[in-house]
């Protein structure tokens, strides 16, 4: 009689039944699915954390790119300058509006960022025209003075499209951020839009060799 009267407290304290200790364990690993499929299905897009969509994306598989011949790079042969060391690449008008400047900018500031290997990374500004006016020399001369920079006449334009058409979009006015191998191949890109806090991230997770080019 004590016995039973101790078990029917013990229940009255807040004890659960097998039933009721199941049911809850069932609640436990079901609740973070369901939350999952609300916040997907919240917006047409789904719910996505902040700083997701800002990472880089794989070109897949990498295009081990031919540059023109005749384009020069620091005063050497455009493709002998992709090897050897990860480059970030621009292409873009010679006016250089503001999503230009804002591209070159990060360019600049994720390579800073790689500290002790940073000479392990260079910037490289394809221009698309006939020279350099005076407003864009001053920029680069002023903001960006180790950054490298290539002339791209409408001739070459023509040859260097097809390796950065990429989705159906072209080189000209996609104003993205091309990261390229140091075997020359084009791995990734950003769009306009991208933090360059996800350029860092993803540069966190690729091992930057010392650098190779090779000697002429």
């Amino acid at each position: 009689m004590k016995e039973r009267k101790s078990v029917s407290a013990g229940r009255q304290r807040g004890f659960l039944s097998s039933r009721q200790a199941l049911v809850l364990l069932g609640l436990l690993f079901m609740t973070p699915a369901f939350v999952a499929w609300v916040m997907h299905n919240s917006t047409e897009e789904g719910w996505r954390p902040d700083g997701t969509t800002n990472r880089g994306v794989l070109v897949h598989p990498a295009r081990p790119l031919t540059l023109p011949a005749g384009m020069q790079v620091a005063d050497v042969a455009a493709n002998d300058y992709l090897q050897g060391k990860w480059t970030l690449l621009y292409i873009g008008d010679a006016d250089c509006d503001e999503s230009c400047a804002g591209n070159l900018y990060k360019m600049r500031q994720v390579r800073i960022a790689q500290n002790e290997n940073m000479n392990r990374v260079q910037t490289l500004f394809m221009v698309l025209g006939d020279g350099v006016p005076d407003a864009l020399r001053e920029l680069l001369e002023k903001e960006h003075a180790n950054m490298d920079e290539a002339i791209v006449p409408a001739a070459l334009a023509g040859q260097l499209a097809p390796d950065f058409l990429i989705d159906g979009v072209s080189m000209e006015g996609a104003e993205r951020v091309y990261f390229i191998d140091p075997m020359g191949n084009l791995m990734m890109y950003y769009p306009a839009e991208a933090d360059p806090g996800g350029m860092l991230k993803d540069l966190s997770l690729i091992h930057i060799s010392e650098p190779t080019r090779p000697t002429t």
